[in-house]
């Protein structure tokens, strides 16, 4: 009987401790600002402006509790606030969302934040608008000019991390000559109109060197967008658009000139990007500037230093593998590599292509005059018409 009591408990101890070990193991919901979730949104619909609440000129912000999973889909929506009008359509919109999967020291993890869903009426009676715009409490319709250009009544200013994703096409700036000649570099930031099609009508510099802004301003003038709809209707946006123009560490007459780094907030660097997807980069627990971003890798591009080349694996040529790499590195703050994680391409080709650029070297990348280490890609080609 003892034997059996002792094999009993022994058996009750495993499975609490497997119990225990699991819970332990299961990554927990984390509560992220809705400005910072904002960011990873990647398909949004727009509520229906229900008739009645039309008919009474209900307006106003509803506002909601979301989780959202580990693969980015919105699960349990509970009310916090709102007109009881408004709520069912928020609702339904909302629970049709998609996000970027959140990650937490490299992880998927669910995610616990708010949502506004913004219902404003235009001044027609039988018209409104409904918009969810981080950083932004509701559509604000401006009216004014834009150098001569004039701003069309109802236009709603749009953040730019949000019509970052709606860009469609993307016309990169060519670095200026006497930019490069004079080793100039920089942030152009401009303001820019969006017709109802989705066309630029219009671009007024903010801030910028003189030499860059031209180029800038010329490319931004071909860039097209998605139809930017409040309630199913096309409506003209007033936006930013901010280019970064850095020069190559390798070629005293080479640049390149790409998306920027939005503005730092509370809530961290939003509009990061890496081959074309918005992001945001949350802050240290301090407020401070974080440790680590993501750049593109035309930006780490212009910052190489150091570039050497992979030996072509025999093996590998004997048996005509060809092809490009991908490898994901960790810069850090003084330009050193110091970490490579292949992405794609050939298992023959990995190896070679790893060791070469673990000896490439940066120059910092530099943020308010910070350094920072940074995440980016790089790309190793192989070619058997080379050797």
């Amino acid at each position: 009987m003892t034997t059996r009591l002792a094999d009993s408990l022994f058996f009750v101890a495993v499975i609490l401790s497997t119990i225990a070990a699991a819970q332990e193991a299961a990554p927990q919901r984390v509560q992220v600002p809705d400005s910072v979730i904002g960011g990873l949104l990647v398909n949004r619909v727009s509520p229906m402006y229900p008739p009645l609440a039309r008919q009474a000129r209900i307006q106003g912000s509803v506002v909601l509790k979301v989780t959202i999973s580990k693969s980015g889909d919105v699960g349990n929506v509970q009310l916090i606030s709102g007109h009881p009008m408004l709520v069912p359509a928020a609702v339904d919109a909302v629970k049709q969302w998609k996000y970027q999967p959140y990650l937490l020291n490299g992880e998927p993890t669910e995610v616990e934040t708010i949502v506004h869903v913004n219902f404003m009426l235009s001044d027609q009676p039988h018209t409104g608008m409904v918009g969810d715009m981080p950083g932004n409490p509701a559509p604000v319709v401006i009216e004014g000019a834009l150098n001569d250009t004039t701003v069309p009544p109802g236009t709603v200013r749009v953040p730019e991390a949000v019509m970052r994703r709606m860009r469609v096409q993307s016309i990169d700036p060519i670095y200026p000559p006497g930019a490069l000649q004079s080793r100039i570099q920089g942030l152009v930031v401009l303001k820019i109109l969006i017709d109802k099609s989705g066309n630029v009508s219009g671009v007024e510099l903010i801030s910028g060197h003189p030499l860059l802004a031209p180029a800038a301003i010329a490319a931004v003038k071909q860039w097209i967008y998605t139809p930017f709809l409040l309630d199913g209707a096309p409506y003209p946006v007033l936006t930013s658009g901010r280019i970064n123009f850095a020069l190559s560490a390798k070629d005293s007459l080479q640049g390149t000139a790409t998306d920027g780094l939005l503005d730092v907030g509370p809530e961290g660097i939003i509009g990061g990007t890496q081959d074309g997807t918005v992001g945001v980069v949350p802050p240290t627990p301090s407020g401070k500037l974080p440790q680590r971003i993501r750049i593109s890798s035309r930006v780490a591009a212009g910052l190489l230093l150091t570039q050497v080349p992979p030996d072509y694996p025999t093996e590998a040529q004997a048996r005509h593998i060809q092809g490009t790499v991908v490898l994901k590195v960790n810069i850090d703050s003084e330009g050193n590599v110091v970490q490579v994680e292949p992405i794609n391409g050939d298992p023959m080709l990995l190896d070679a292509a790893a060791a070469a650029v673990r000896q490439w070297k940066y120059r910092p990348y530099l943020l308010q005059g910070t350094p920072l280490v940074v995440e980016t890609t790089v790309q190793v080609d192989f070619s058997l018409s080379g050797n």
